[in-house]
């Protein structure tokens, strides 16, 4: 066994045995909800913990699939719907201005839901770092002839400037795009900060807009 191989083999141990303690936190967290008197405060924290623990469980379980011999493409991901879900979850740590902005007809891509959820979820917090407590970020959906474009942008100070940079998240984002045949490319936004935009390939059943 390769050292490479032994490590991703480590590694999938490692993603199983995780899934045990997110299980038991979904399960408290049940428990807790089924409580008569529980303040509507306390409720809503707790069914944001869970949809939160949800959201991780889904991540192990597709590093699992895509490490393995799982298929990498799901078909037909609603891009609309994932970017709601991150930016759902970005807003409960975030309280400056987030916009969103998408075409009437629903989009759909090839990479599995969990995989658009990291990569938008990545450009996101990229943005919010970069735009402060109070800032402003912009995201935007649309669809470009056989692609679909989501464009995210900042009032920050651009690539550059911020301290410590923009981490490994682009880089994952970037490495994404370019196994499903798609691209990132930055550079400076009419916000006066970044401008970040993820092109990919449409689901090649939705090109002409078929299908429900």
């Amino acid at each position: 066994m390769s050292d490479a191989h032994g490590s991703v083999h480590e590694l999938r141990e490692v993603c199983h045995d995780i899934r045990q303690p997110i299980a038991g936190v979904l399960a408290l967290a049940g428990v807790a909800l089924t409580e008569a008197e529980l303040p509507e405060h306390t409720r809503s924290r707790l069914e944001q913990i869970v949809k939160l623990a949800e959201w991780q469980s889904d991540v192990i379980e597709n590093w699992l699939e895509v490490s393995g011999d799982g298929p990498w493409g799901a078909g037909h991901t609603d891009v609309i719907r994932v970017v709601n879900e991150a930016a759902a979850a970005e807003r409960l740590t975030w309280a400056g201005d987030l916009t969103l902005v998408w075409p009437p007809e629903r989009v759909f891509v090839r990479p599995h839901p969990v995989i658009v959820r990291r990569m938008t979820a990545n450009l996101l917090a990229n943005a919010t770092r970069a735009a402060g407590l109070s800032g402003t970020v912009t995201v935007e959906v649309s669809r470009q002839g056989r692609h679909m474009l989501l464009v995210v942008q900042d009032d920050g100070p651009g690539f550059g400037c911020l301290r410590g940079g923009h981490g490994l998240g682009l880089a994952a984002v970037a490495r994404h795009a370019a196994r499903y045949r798609g691209r990132l490319e930055s550079g400076r936004g009419s916000l006066g900060g970044a401008r970040v935009s993820l092109r990919l390939p449409l689901a090649a059943s939705r090109i002409e807009g078929k299908g429900g």
